[in-house]
């Protein structure tokens, strides 16, 4: 039977995958991965490969999310990663708006102030405490797992605006809680809860930082002794992140190791996962899962494993460019946010979109191509025109973003502009109430041209539309966002 789930497993992953031509080379800085050579893969070659393309795609998420809240809790973690030290079960409050020297993960918005926090609620849940913000503001926690489900919403939308508690529990807590305090369960005792602060330009700032100030993560055995923010457990924070990798683990197979040990804090669930997970044992996968003996592989295994893990990345990166809705040239995934066994989509989801929220949160638009298919290059110029009215239809607000095609970074430009949308200062209709915004490398001579200028790269880019508080419009077919199009 083993050896039947086995077979479906590599069915459901990798049967298509040999269509997909290997990338250009690309440069250390980039996020993309070129596919590597596979030439005639036979043997216990080919089966390592195949198993470990599973592997890879099904256990990235897991082994992304504890690789990002390892890096935050260092003293030097703001230095390396461009986020604000934080330990587990503690908020990291970005206290400015994200620009071009913030490159640990791709497609960051400029939108609002972060509050993020990677959580352990093994032993005792956690209590989110929010504070009451004003009748105009927009804020989200979203609450996703170490998938990237995302499985609740604390803000504007979802609660109101009114200050509340919130318990957050893990799988199999049994208790009571204090009386005001609603309960959010998650399937995993692991999760991250990814705050969202709206901005309203550049002199709101202080307003927002005045509101990451009063959120507070609790300890339930702690709740109700003070309103200042609990001290978080460093022992216990210490212990939840430590990880060493064996000193004789070979050259590329450290992803394998880092999933051995992530399986431990996220074990898989049966229903679920069991086609991938009955299969780590033929890679050397031992004691549930736990653990990674490398050493009784062989050559031609350990082979097959490291072409598995850029194989797998490389595909991330083309099913990060290709999956979705298609709507003039614009792409959305109404799964985004919530993938359940959508392996591959959850794994690309999480390289390049991580903590992407839930549409009924927030709707992502990937433009990559301009309105005859052609990919965006900053040595062309373009335009795209909302007729009146035709603008997103949000609740809150939207944005359009530039990145660098390469890692998902924001672009370095003269008028340090990394979105443009309905709160940007200075931007400006037309007569006839449209709005065009023109989005080229140089910068346009024309005032009007200027005010509603995106700064390109020179190279490679594409941008994403973010909807805030979406409404049914785009899902039901009766708005689309219109077309790029080159510059005349």
């Amino acid at each position: 039977m083993k050896c039947m789930r086995v077979g479906m497993a590599t069915g459901l992953l990798v049967g298509l995958l040999f269509s997909i031509a290997p990338s250009t080379p690309v440069n250390a800085a980039d996020k993309r991965t070129p596919a590597p050579e596979l030439g005639a893969l036979q043997g216990r070659e080919a089966q390592a490969f195949q198993l470990g393309v599973n592997a890879v795609m099904w256990g990235y998420p897991a082994v992304f999310f504890e690789d990002l809240m390892r890096g935050r809790t260092p003293v030097d973690a703001e230095e390396k990663t461009g986020n604000p030290r934080a330990q587990v079960n503690q908020f990291g409050l970005v206290r400015n708006l994200r620009g071009p020297e913030f490159k640990q993960i791709a497609t960051p918005n400029n939108d609002t102030l972060y509050a993020q926090a990677f959580c352990d609620v093994s032993r005792e849940p956690l209590v989110l405490s929010v504070p009451a913000v004003e009748p105009d503001r927009y804020y989200v926690m979203q609450l996703w797992d170490v998938n990237g489900d995302t499985f609740g919403h604390v803000g504007s939308r979802a609660t109101g605006r009114e200050a509340g508690h919130y318990a957050l529990v893990g799988p199999g807590w049994k208790g009571e809680l204090p009386a005001g305090v609603k309960r959010i369960d998650s399937e995993y005792n692991n999760f991250a809860i990814w705050g969202r602060i709206g901005v309203n330009g550049p002199d709101d700032v202080e307003n927002a930082r005045a509101i990451q100030d009063k959120l507070r993560l609790t300890p339930l055995s702690q709740f109700g002794n003070s309103e200042e923010q609990v001290p978080p457990d460093m022992e216990f924070s210490a212990q939840r992140v430590a990880y060493e990798k064996p000193a004789d683990l070979p050259e590329g197979l450290e992803f394998y190791d880092k999933l051995a040990h992530a399986l431990k804090h996220t074990p898989p669930k049966p229903a679920q996962d069991a086609v991938v997970a009955d299969s780590l044992a033929y890679i050397g996968f031992r004691n549930g899962n736990t653990e990674f003996d490398y050493k009784s592989l062989s050559e031609p295994e350990i082979t097959g494993l490291k072409k598995a893990y850029q194989f797998a990345l490389h595909v991330m990166d083309v099913n990060a460019q290709t999956v979705g809705v298609a709507v003039n040239n614009w792409r959305w995934n109404p799964k985004s946010g919530i993938m359940g066994t959508d392996y591959l989509f959850r794994a690309a989801w999480a390289k390049w979109y991580t903590g992407g929220n839930a549409s009924e949160e927030a709707i992502y638009m990937d433009g990559r191509t301009d309105d005859k298919g052609e990919p965006f290059d900053g040595s062309r110029k373009y335009m795209i025109r909302f007729e009146k009215g035709q603008t997103p239809h949000v609740s809150a607000f939207w944005s359009l973003s530039m990145y660098h095609l390469s890692d998902g970074s924001f672009v370095e430009n003269p008028i340090k502009r990394y979105s443009i949308g309905d709160r940007t200062p200075g931007i400006t209709t037309a007569g006839d109430g449209s709005l065009t915004i023109y989005i080229q490398h140089d910068e346009p001579t024309d005032p009007t041209h200027k005010a509603n200028w995106l700064p390109a790269p020179e190279g490679g880019f594409y941008m994403n539309l973010r909807l805030y508080g979406p409404d049914d419009s785009l899902k039901n077919g009766t708005w689309a966002p219109p077309p790029v199009t080159v510059a005349q």
